[in-house]
């Protein structure tokens, strides 16, 4: 019976490229491998024919001949010049072993990927209000982890502010297939002050006084998260004046930076008087004019 011609049994053009002719060599070996065709005689014998071609195309110098005398190049099996196939008929410059490695290496990777993988359990985020004391001078807080009864001791450092997290490595979700934990993150809230504002490391706080006091001077009581302290309030201070304390703020979490307390002067404007204060604020008012 002769021979059909190799490109046709590849499926491919006469003008294919190598990687054309490899790509579909691939396809039908893959095809009518015997590993999966076992009982199938004619496709193992595809699979032989499929084989000789592209042992002829497959190899530049053995494409050329085969091009210009077609199968008569290759009488009893021996290139024109050259030695033959080898044993079996499958010898010469094509590879076939780095070929069905590339396919059943292939298959083997997908098959280890498809396998269940050991993977680290996922993280936990909670989240837990601090006081601004809390926050500045640090704390210990419990919490209670998803699905678990017993109350997790976690330690707050000094300093930090909100939106920032405290690590607890090995406390979140478990991993499967004996991987490790996840782990736990708490992340800081803070509850609203009464009298101050936290901005990154410095405390903003109003300072009270009134009329008299910032038109000729004097002092207003200022006040801390310890107590109290008096400031010196200069002749002619306007509303909206700042004096900054320097240190006096919150010591940064992660380093020795201190930032200042900062008061802002508001002059509330009385909602009621007395006759004689009315009197008096009159009079003020005619001599200022």
């Amino acid at each position: 019976m002769p021979k059909r011609d190799c490109y046709e049994v590849l499926g491919v053009s006469k003008n294919a490229s190598e990687q054309e002719i490899k790509k579909a060599y691939k396809k039908l070996a893959m095809k009518y491998h015997p590993d999966r065709n076992p009982d199938n005689p004619v496709a193992q014998e595809k699979f032989r024919e499929v084989k000789e071609a592209y042992e002829i195309l497959g190899e530049p110098e053995k494409r050329e001949q085969y091009d210009h005398y077609g199968h008569d190049a290759f009488e009893n099996g021996q290139p024109r010049g050259q030695g033959g196939f080898g044993q079996g008929g499958f010898g010469g410059g094509a590879d076939f072993g780095d070929i069905f490695g590339d396919m059943f290496g292939q298959r083997q990777q997908a098959q280890r990927q498809q396998r269940p993988q050991p993977q680290k359990g996922t993280d936990i985020i909670l989240q837990v209000e601090l006081t601004l004391e809390e926050s500045i001078d640090g704390c210990v807080k419990e919490v209670r982890l998803p699905n678990t009864s017993n109350p997790l001791s976690v330690t707050i450092p000094a300093g930090i502010n909100k939106g920032q997290r405290v690590r607890v490595a090995g406390q979140g979700n478990p991993g499967t297939l004996g991987a490790g934990r996840g782990d736990l993150f708490v992340e800081i809230d803070l509850i609203e002050h009464e009298h101050f504002t936290r901005k990154g490391n410095d405390l903003y706080c109003d300072l009270v006084t009134n009329f008299v006091t910032a038109t000729i001077g004097g002092s207003a009581k200022a006040t801390t998260l310890s107590g109290y302290i008096n400031l010196k309030i200069p002749a002619g201070t306007q509303v909206g004046r700042k004096f900054r304390i320097k240190g006096r703020g919150i010591k940064s979490v992660k380093s020795d930076q201190v930032g200042d307390l900062i008061y802002t002067v508001v002059i509330p404007t009385p909602t009621e008087v007395t006759e004689e204060q009315h009197k008096l604020l009159t009079e003020l008012a005619a001599l200022m004019e």
